[in-house]
């Protein structure tokens, strides 16, 4: 793939997500712009023109609210309308994000980001023919129209089970990056088989992390949600030897499971997706982030395990508590093991 003689600007208040973005973008666009903070928009619209912007939903410590990306959206598409605008945002704010793409921006990127589908959603951003318009209004009205026929959103209930290799980027020096792309793929082949048994559906794969979902009534029957768990454990301790003896390794991993309502809906206009958004998502990511924390394999939340069907097949040891942000409840976490 060649470099695009193309100018992009990326936007966000976290200097390695700006490192991050210009090394992976630099590949293939002839020029990045990367700045930590919307204040000198101005003097950059005058100095260069922008094809896609890559732009953070928040900048001031403690703001949660994504209004800083939309006013910078907005005023990117007032100001510079021939801009692409992509939005960055966290799995908490996914509704946030297809808000701004209803007020104009043409397309968003979750982060932690996949490297890939960064670079392609920038690159298809790019290739994106501008609308020319009389007047921004008009602009704006008319993407709305467009991504209101795109999102058509439902509210469903499932479970998701968020599984991450554990110490990914110490693996990912020893090895180098073609051999860890390597054990990456063998890895999430390997675990498809179960996955596939248990009636899971994989959602997403995030770097060394893969999102696994199920319809809450599918996830629960047969208490397929942690069956699938437990069969991953076992696939990789019987490819425990090929692992070793290809990589030198065999890869560890850890869990975080939960359920609850979320909106679901097809998203995006060259490239069409299915996507998943609510609380339920970050707070599963969150549990599983705490396995390291408490030296456990999986956890799970007590809702998911009064969610499940009686039988004795599994015992649970309560772990602790975690705090929702911007919320006064707490989420109970227990591990489970195998009876």
């Amino acid at each position: 793939m060649g470099v695009e003689n193309g100018t992009i600007l990326v936007v966000d208040d976290d200097e390695d997500v700006l490192l991050a973005a210009k090394f992976l973008l630099k590949r293939h666009f002839s020029k990045i712009v990367t700045v930590s903070s919307p204040d000198t928009i101005d003097d950059l619209l005058d100095q260069n023109s922008f094809d896609v912007a890559l732009l953070d939903m928040n900048y001031t410590a403690g703001a949660t609210t994504g209004q800083e990306g939309f006013n910078l959206l907005n005023y990117l598409i007032t100001n510079s309308s021939k801009t692409r605008v992509v939005m960055m945002t966290a799995y908490g704010d996914i509704d946030l994000a297809i808000k701004a793409i209803k007020e104009g921006a043409v397309d968003f990127i979750v982060k932690p980001w996949d490297n890939a589908k960064l670079v392609n959603t920038v690159i298809s951003a790019f290739k994106k023919v501008p609308e020319t318009v009389n007047n921004t209004k008009s602009a704006g009205s008319r993407r709305s129209s467009r991504s209101t026929e795109t999102v058509e959103m439902s509210e469903v209930e499932r479970i998701f089970m968020f599984l991450d290799i554990i110490s990914s980027t110490s693996i990912a020096e020893k090895l180098g990056h073609i051999k860890y792309f390597e054990l990456l793929n063998d890895f999430f082949m390997d675990i498809a088989s179960p996955i596939e048994a248990h009636l899971g559906e994989i959602y997403q794969y995030i770097g060394d992390e893969v999102v696994i979902s199920w319809p809450l009534t599918e996830g629960i029957r047969d208490h397929n949600v942690l069956n699938c768990f437990f069969d991953i454990v076992d696939t990789i301790e019987g490819l425990s030897d090929n692992y070793h003896e290809r990589y030198g390794l065999i890869p560890r991993f850890k869990a975080g499971m939960h359920y609850g309502k979320v909106s679901t809906g097809t998203i995006g206009t060259l490239k069409k997706e299915i996507i998943y958004t609510g609380d339920v998502l970050n707070t599963t990511s969150r549990i599983e982030g705490q396995c390291n924390q408490y030296k456990v394999n999986n956890l799970l939340s007590k809702d998911l395990i009064e969610a499940l069907p009686e039988g004795n097949y599994f015992e649970f040891d309560k772990i602790g508590e975690i705090s929702l942000r911007g919320k006064a409840s707490y989420v109970t976490l227990y591990t489970s093991r195998r009876k």
